[in-house]
């Protein structure tokens, strides 16, 4: 999978120039000139396209005779030009803008010297600096895909850590309604990438939801600070690690970090489709004293015969099973509660997703689940509290 490269500011080494330096545009005779150009959106709700520098003192703004003109309000009339320098280095200058102009999410004052792959923001449209003889078979492959370079800036900050911040949703016994531990859910700090469903949907189109998804766990056990250890830390993972041994390596990282403290792996039931494998991975788990749960039991075909082939310590029954079940019709009460009475036949702990109701409760209760999650019992806070 092709992928744009993720660059921190942090590690970008720039050489500025004052706004009162001279620039001399070079005279070099290269035979093979660099032609530069900028790849985005040229207006709110437009495709990417590619935009040709095709001279220097390329000026970029809202006004008439602006060599690229953006309609975006939040574009000043002459808001920024590309300069070239010698070698055929490209410079940028902000104009005095309203907004500003930015590179790598870091505000510019005066002149900045660009590289390829340097993410320029002029007000809120934004651009990636490419080579044109290189540009057009990066933007063949990238073509389809819709999100904005901002975007990818964010998820190097989340893949790093820095982006992230985990909450932590309770899970309780409903017999005595009494806390268990909690699931560690991924949230982060950036308005684009806020929830764990558009986090991975970028870093899927990248390949690096593995390196996401490790993140995540990381992360989780790093800020579960008034956790107790006798309480569990539910980890998530996403479906294509599953069978990577780079998780069970990160899942001992996290072990040896906290040897004492209750962890439980969840696993996606719909991706448990590789029984030996499977078994592999509960062993090495079992090696790691991390307990197993699958999730989301239910949501496509119930394989339950499969899966007690390795079994988890909990089952989680999906929300869809769960949601407004005390007024469900008999025959799907009484479903759903075969289910929970054979799971409990060998040994493993059913428990109900999504619960927002005491109804709710009640009946999950009464057909024989043992452990209960959803905003009835706390929505997910980025802190678990003090015990």
């Amino acid at each position: 999978m092709p992928r744009f490269p993720l660059r921190s500011v942090s590690r970008l080494q720039r050489r500025r120039m004052s706004t009162n330096s001279e620039f001399t545009v070079s005279d070099s005779t290269s035979q093979e000139p660099r032609e530069w150009c900028l790849y985005g959106s040229v207006e709110d709700g437009q495709n990417f396209q590619e935009v040709q520098i095709n001279r220097s003192g390329f000026r970029i703004g809202r006004r008439f005779g602006c060599d690229l003109r953006l309609m975006w309000p939040t574009v000043s009339g002459l808001h920024a030009e590309f300069i070239m320098g010698p070698d055929d280095q490209l410079v940028l200058r902000d104009l005095n803008s309203t907004n500003g102009t930015f590179v790598n999410g870091e505000r510019i004052t005066g002149e900045v010297l660009l590289d390829e792959d340097d993410i320029v923001q002029l007000g809120a449209s934004e651009f990636r600096v490419l080579i044109r003889n290189d540009s057009v078979s990066q933007i063949e492959e990238t073509k389809d895909f819709s999100f904005l370079p901002s975007q990818l800036m964010a998820l190097e900050d989340l893949i790093n850590g820095t982006g992230l911040v985990p909450h932590y949703q309770p899970v309780i016994k409903l017999a005595d309604r009494s806390v268990i531990g909690y699931e560690v859910l991924a949230r982060s700090y950036s308005p684009e990438l806020s929830t764990a469903q558009q986090m991975f949907r970028l870093a899927e189109k990248l390949g690096l939801s593995d390196a996401l998804s490790t993140a995540c766990r990381t992360a989780g056990l790093h800020h579960a600070q008034n956790l107790p250890e006798s309480q569990i830390l539910f980890l998530n993972t996403h479906p294509s690690e599953l069978m990577q041994e780079e998780l069970l390596d990160s899942l001992e990282v996290l072990r040896n970090a906290v040897p004492d403290q209750v962890l439980m792996l969840e696993i996606h039931e719909a991706a448990v489709t590789d029984l030996a494998a499977m078994a592999v991975v509960q062993a090495r788990l079992d090696d790691l004293q991390i307990s197993l749960a699958y999730d989301d039991f239910g949501s496509g075909q119930a394989r339950i015969l499969d899966l007690i082939e390795v079994p988890p310590e909990i089952l989680k029954f999906d929300i869809s099973l769960i949601r407004d079940i005390h007024q469900s019709s008999h025959k799907h009460i009484t479903m759903v509660q075969t289910l929970v009475s054979m799971v409990r036949d060998f040994g493993i702990s059913p428990l109900a997703e999504g619960i927002e109701k005491d109804a709710e409760a009640e009946i999950c209760r009464e057909i024989g689940f043992e452990l209960a999650q959803g905003y009835h019992f706390g929505r997910p806070k980025s802190e678990i509290p003090a015990s």
